[in-house]
């Protein structure tokens, strides 16, 4: 079975002892991993020195810019590439929607229609990247959402700030459970016996301290 693998770093001199703890995970679990389709990414503050990045590995390729699971993840963490992606599938879809409107098709229908190739387009992995994007690339994608509206593909509004804080409460509320991916993220608030019982709280996780406003952006904190 092949495995791909998008191998990424943020400033760790030990990134060859990770791809060998990799690459000998692989190998117990009988998989083989797959150097060429392999790249590595070093994520960093802009403009860094190339003297403080480690040395490349052999037989991996290095690169600015990777995709990973339909989103395209940059090394400063500049999501212009997503957006500009994002918002022109969506140009050519509403042009599907404008074919499907000459045809005929009902309101109701090209609302499902458009929840399915072009809202759902938007929210995929909103919550990743939306905290990150500049104030020009979110009126990109709510640009979008208007050109749907005013050309009557959809007879509802959508907001692009109250579709991301929607998309953050469910990825919340599932991330939640001790089984998901990102529950080791959290760290439980720990509560001294004989504690006085306060008004319930949305979640039992102590809240990080934030030193720095970047971080802000981050879903996890």
């Amino acid at each position: 079975m092949l495995m791909t693998l998008l191998f990424y770093l943020l400033r760790t001199p030990r990134h060859r002892l990770n791809m060998a703890h990799i690459m000998n995970w692989a190998s117990k679990n009988k998989m083989t991993l797959n150097l060429l389709k392999t790249v590595e990414i070093i994520f960093h503050r802009p403009y860094v020195s190339h003297d403080l990045l480690p040395p490349i590995m052999h037989s991996v390729s290095r690169f600015a810019v990777a995709k990973l699971l339909g989103v395209h993840l940059r090394n400063d963490l500049n999501f212009s590439q997503q957006v500009e992606s994002v918002v022109a599938i969506c140009n050519q879809r509403i042009y599907l929607l404008a074919q499907l409107k000459k045809q005929g098709l009902g309101i109701s229908a090209l609302d499902s229609v458009f929840k399915a190739i072009v809202l759902n387009k938007i929210l995929y992995a909103l919550p990743v990247y939306f905290g990150y994007l500049t104030e020009g690339q979110r009126h990109m994608l709510q640009r979008v959402l208007h050109r749907a509206i005013s050309r009557g593909f959809t007879p509802f509004y959508y907001d692009l700030d109250t579709l991301a804080e929607n998309a953050h409460h469910h990825l919340f509320k599932y991330s939640c459970r001790q089984a998901h991916c990102l529950y080791h993220l959290y760290t439980m608030k720990p509560r001294p016996p004989g504690a006085m019982q306060l008004r319930t709280r949305g979640h039992d996780f102590e809240l990080p301290v934030i030193k720095c406003e970047f971080n802000k952006r981050n879903f996890s904190v």
